[in-house]
């Protein structure tokens, strides 16, 4: 009878994985597109920035609006975060979080189908915007919530997802003519919470803050979003009078970031890593900025769309970075995402106000004056580089890691010491990054159907690498496997 068992390229047999991972028996693995309704919340943000969509009125009545709608979400996420220890996670008040995301709906038909159209006052239309950004700054802290019970993985692919899925409803939306356009804008936040709660069926809940720690907050990271915003919301200032299209510049750059997110991730995933994202938004901040003296030469929509990608990339990079830390150190995500998202929208605020302030004065933006704006931005870049350079790694704790009240020591949690322990056994039996991202899935009690959906393999690419991994390790079961890493298999 021929030998059936699988052997390494030495010869020596490779220990089966099919005994230990229960799962489907389709070579198909399904991936939940429900994770993808981050993208109807990103569409929402965008589409309501947009005159041919959302308020095809005079310039006046939209930055009164826009300004309402910035200092209601400014607002909501500095209350959000000083409430965070008493609010606890943001999913345990299912029925408040959907009242209020349900208000935002209401408000955006309201301003988009009545108040402006029948030009009511202006402290009407304040007021009443900046209530409606009420629950889509709650929406978003709640998507912030999934994405940190994901591994980096999937993290990455159902973000750069989520990115294309938002263009793809932004095109979907400017097709329509008013007043359509504005109900399906208004439905967007709606059907994102339907998402989000469909959502948290696959993934677990975040774990209630203990008392007895303390979190710090990464400043580093929120210094550097603080900056990054005031640029993104300086660029308008090179289209004059079109400033409204840096709406659509940033809807297409969260495209392209989601388009190269998603390639990256899922056909060269060895080539991608969080060193790289940085590396490509400070390429193209660079050259976006030496563009800016050529804007009186007609260069003002390259400049746009480039300072718009880099800043979609670095917050996409910056998201994926703070959910990275709370995945791997247990941290409550709710003030940590409200911090970095309320100085990065205070960062847009203050730079749509100095361009406002700007277009109001007497200063010509001619050459000289456009290249000092240049040499300030590249000023700008450089404290950004030197803030972040003075972190040891990309993947370090950035100073947010849970810290005991009593002793004031750091408190490994149980993730941080299943990840330290694969880790070390990564080291010491030479496992490939593949390997050892495999065997913290298996300390995790992830099942093959599971680990297959967490990495986007298929089932055969699994079993491969399961069948390595054992080998290296000179282990026969996820049991053998969970012992060597000190954890029960489950």
């Amino acid at each position: 009878m021929a030998d059936t068992r699988v052997r390494d390229e030495r010869g020596f047999i490779l220990p089966s994985a099919d005994i230990d991972f229960e799962g489907s028996d389709s070579p198909h693995t399904l991936h939940p597109l429900r994770f993808l309704g981050m993208g109807l919340l990103i569409a929402w943000l965008c589409c309501t920035h947009v005159d041919t969509i959302y308020l095809p009125v005079s310039r006046d009545v939209r930055v009164l609006a826009e300004t309402g709608m910035r200092i209601g979400d400014i607002g909501t996420f500095i209350i959000m975060a000083i409430m965070a220890r008493r609010i606890g996670p943001l999913s345990a008040h299912r029925v408040s979080a959907s009242a209020l995301v349900a208000i935002t709906a209401a408000g955006t038909a309201v301003i988009g189908l009545a108040i402006v159209p029948a030009s009511m006052g202006p402290d009407l239309i304040f007021a009443v915007s900046v209530v409606t950004a009420i629950g889509g700054a709650v929406l978003f802290c709640l998507w912030a919530e999934v994405f940190c019970q994901m591994g980096t993985t999937s993290m990455v692919v159902y973000g750069g997802g989520s990115c294309v899925a938002a263009f793809v409803v932004y095109c979907l939306v400017s097709t329509m003519m008013q007043p359509y356009s504005v109900i399906a804008t208004s439905l967007l936040p709606v059907l994102s919470l339907a998402c989000l709660w469909a959502s948290f069926k696959l993934v677990p809940y975040e774990a209630p803050r203990t008392k007895e720690m303390s979190y710090p907050v990464p400043w580093k990271i929120v210094i550097i979003m603080g900056i990054a915003g005031v640029l993104s919301g300086l660029t308008g200032i090179v289209l004059g009078e079109t400033a409204n299209l840096g709406a659509v510049h940033r809807i297409w750059a969260t495209a392209c970031a989601g388009a190269l997110m998603l390639y990256m991730a899922l056909r060269r995933p060895s080539m991608f890593d969080m060193r790289m994202m940085t590396q490509v938004c400070l390429a193209v901040t660079v050259v976006a900025l030496v563009f800016v003296p050529g804007v009186a030469m007609g260069f003002a929509q390259v400049v746009s769309f480039l300072m718009k990608l880099a800043y979609v990339w670095f917050t996409v990079f910056v998201i994926a970075v703070l959910a990275n830390l709370a995945f791997r150190f247990d941290l409550p995500s709710l003030r940590l995402f409200a911090i970095a998202r309320a100085c990065s929208e205070s960062g847009i605020f203050v730079g749509v106000m100095l361009r406002e302030a700007i277009g109001r004065s007497d200063i010509v933006l001619d050459a000289p004056t456009l290249a000092g704006a240049a040499l300030l931005g590249f000023v700008l870049v450089a404290v950004c580089v030197l803030i972040w350079r003075s972190e040891k790694a990309v993947n370090a704790d950035w100073g947010a890691a849970g810290i005991s009240l009593e002793s004031g020591a750091h408190v490994q949690s149980p993730r941080e010491r299943l990840i330290s322990s694969c880790n070390r056994i990564a080291a010491e039996f030479g496992l490939t990054e593949r390997e050892t991202e495999m065997l913290m899935l298996i300390g995790q009690g992830k099942t093959r159907t599971q680990i297959e959906q967490e990495l986007f393999l298929s089932q055969n690419t699994v079993k491969t690498h399961i069948r390595h991994l054992y080998a290296k390790l000179d282990v026969h079961s996820k049991e053998e496997a969970c012992a060597l890493i000190g954890v029960k298999a489950n």
